[in-house]
């Protein structure tokens, strides 16, 4: 999550920096500041970033940023799926909301922490099935759960 974000970051200050005219130019800028992208992955950011190629009077070509209020930048995915994490209490059960796919992970991560106050989950796609032990308190194992997944919010 973090790693898309530093990178949709960096070639925005790079192309608003001015001079980049190809993909592998923006590449190589890149891998100097340590962000690792192919051209594939470029390509993709370039495109959500909507950022595009002018020409200028003289015929050089240059990647640019869209003009101030021209275009919204989309969010990321993964800027989405943080409000999709949450969790809900009943008795002694737990149920963790997940984005598509990540409940079997968020799950793992939860028993990883083998507290005393959780027996176990179930996952499915995008939920997982927190069963806790009687009589815990929901803020001793909402703390569990937001250190195994720290998107997490309690709803």
């Amino acid at each position: 999550m973090k790693d898309k974000k530093a990178r949709l970051h960096a070639i925005r200050n790079i192309v608003a920096a001015g001079g980049v005219q190809s993909q592998e130019q923006l590449v190589e800028m890149l891998a100097r500041q340590d962000i690792s992208c192919t051209q594939t992955m470029l390509s993709r950011d370039l495109r959500q970033l909507r950022i595009s190629k002018v020409r200028t009077k003289d015929g050089r070509q240059f990647y640019v940023l869209p003009r101030e209020g021209q275009f919204i930048t989309p969010p990321t995915k993964e800027e989405i799926y943080a409000s999709k994490w949450d969790v809900q209490f009943s008795g002694n059960i737990a149920v963790v909301h997940t984005p598509p796919g990540h409940a079997s992970l968020a799950a793992f991560d939860i028993d990883e922490q083998r507290s005393r106050h959780i027996l176990g989950t179930v996952a499915g796609d995008d939920t997982v099935l927190v069963v806790l032990a009687a009589g815990v308190a929901e803020d001793k194992v909402f703390a569990v759960l937001k250190e195994a997944v720290p998107a997490l919010k309690k709803n």
